[in-house]
């Protein structure tokens, strides 16, 4: 096969790098010499070693390989304080009221805006949280009583 120069030169390159054995079949004796110092002439049935080659130390190919390790759904819930919400927003994307009914979208617009003002009151309201109870996982709008 054919390689252009910049080939053989990043072949070469990577070959003197590689720390194990290579056996090389070639006719182009610049690319080759820069690669081996032993060469192994087979003529008339004879071999014929030309050249020394030098014991190297073997170097490790194989790069061993790092994951990151994926939360569990209870580390994601410890992470947030309690909430499923990973950053931390205890307040983003409620979905449900105090009473376990799933909020419509205009109510989740609602409440988003009234979370934007810091509007504990009007959360609370969409909620349907009672006064004197603490919604689970939205403990920061308190009870109602203390403002």
């Amino acid at each position: 096969n054919y390689l252009d120069r910049e080939a053989l030169g990043a072949l070469s390159a990577a070959l003197n790098e590689y720390g194990g054995a290579v056996l090389m079949i070639s006719h182009n004796k610049e690319f080759y010499s820069s690669v081996c110092s032993e060469e192994w002439f087979v003529e008339d049935g004879q071999v014929r070693k030309v050249g020394d080659s030098s014991e190297r130390e073997m170097k490790a190919v194989a790069k061993k390989k790092t994951f990151e390790k994926e939360e569990t759904a209870q580390e994601v819930l410890d992470a947030a304080g309690g909430n499923a919400n990973a950053n931390g927003d205890k307040y983003k994307d409620a979905a449900q009221n105090f009473w376990g009914k799933s909020l419509a979208k205009k109510e989740i617009r609602n409440f988003a805006k009234a979370k934007a003002k810091g509007d504990v009151k009007a959360m609370r309201t969409i909620l349907q949280v009672p006064m004197g109870k603490i919604m689970p996982g939205m403990e920061e709008l308190g009870d109602g009583k203390s403002q």
